[in-house]
């Protein structure tokens, strides 16, 4: 009976990190969300090939980074770096852009910007609307999460395009003519990085690794657990449950979200190979116990 005790109590202790797991990815996310800085304005910088990108966040006062043409935040500015304010068009020989507020689009035309604009890049409708659901306390989406301002510069092979876009951070345009939502600059070792935005409704999905991690953990602790070879039922129940609660946390661990300049994998990968390390060792230790005890 005190093994059974003893199995019962590793099993719900087992069960709680599954759910503090749960929680904490959940608050890890909502809690990069938040941190993501609102790029309210990109302008000239003072350096040839450079911008100026400001962010604000609440509680903290607003930043400015320097932004070289290749879309790499390079370093934090001097507020007194600024030369010129925000402007709603831009040119790059006959290539022009502009944004209008209240819409998170950018459109172009070819004639030195006095003929038609056409639409290049948006976000709109559904895919629109769950972006605004994604920002926790976005506020009103056509002031938060519209292009502001922007910038476009002839480099070689062509120009770039940098636009503010505000809760949705800065979106870059490069010589090859494909979009990227960088996110808004951020600091850390090594100093600049970008805070990734959410992934957007219309975008191909991605690799998702949560079905192969949590298959892999999951035969691994159940093929542990049985070469034990427990013979009672409460043998395999424990084994099994260990089973689920290995794949169900690898999982979790293949979707943790990044912290600060480390993105998913790098904070998941460790802990996945802990959960399977723990699920492991318990498939191998419990089941013979309860053999004993019965």
């Amino acid at each position: 009976m005190r093994a059974q005790g003893i199995v019962a109590a590793v099993l719900a202790a087992v069960v709680l990190a599954c759910a503090g797991l749960t929680g904490f990815v959940a608050q890890l996310r909502r809690q990069n969300l938040r941190a993501i800085g609102e790029v309210t304005e990109v302008v000239e910088g003072a350096r040839p090939g450079t911008v100026l990108v400001r962010t604000e966040r609440a509680g903290y006062e607003a930043a400015w980074w320097v932004v070289d043409d290749t879309g790499a935040a390079t370093d934090t500015a001097d507020a007194q770096q600024i030369h010129s304010g925000p402007v709603e068009q831009g040119c790059a020989a006959r290539a022009c852009y502009r944004v209008r507020r209240g819409e998170l689009r950018v459109q172009r035309s070819d004639d030195g910007g006095s003929g038609e604009y056409t639409t290049v890049w948006e976000v709109r409708g559904a895919a629109y609307d769950a972006l605004a659901a994604a920002y926790p306390g976005l506020g009103d989406p056509a002031e938060h999460l519209a292009s502001r301002s922007i910038v476009v510069h002839a480099v070689a092979g062509g120009h770039v395009v940098f636009v503010a876009d505000g809760r949705d951070g800065l979106l870059y345009r490069d010589a090859a003519d494909a979009w990227h939502r960088l996110g808004a600059p951020d600091s850390g070792e090594g100093c600049c990085f970008y805070q990734p935005v959410p992934r957007l409704s219309t975008d191909p999905a991605p690799f998702d690794p949560v079905w192969p991690a949590a298959a892999l953990a999951g035969v691994a602790v159940l093929v542990t657990g049985l070469l034990r070879r427990p013979r009672s039922v409460s043998g395999v129940g424990t084994v099994l449950i260990l089973t689920a609660a290995a794949g169900y946390g690898a999982a979790l661990a293949a979707r943790m979200p990044g912290a600060g300049m480390f993105p998913g994998p790098v904070c998941g990968a460790p802990l996945g190979l802990v959960i399977v390390a723990a699920g492991c060792a318990l498939a191998w230790r419990l089941p013979p116990r309860l053999r004993a005890a019965s």
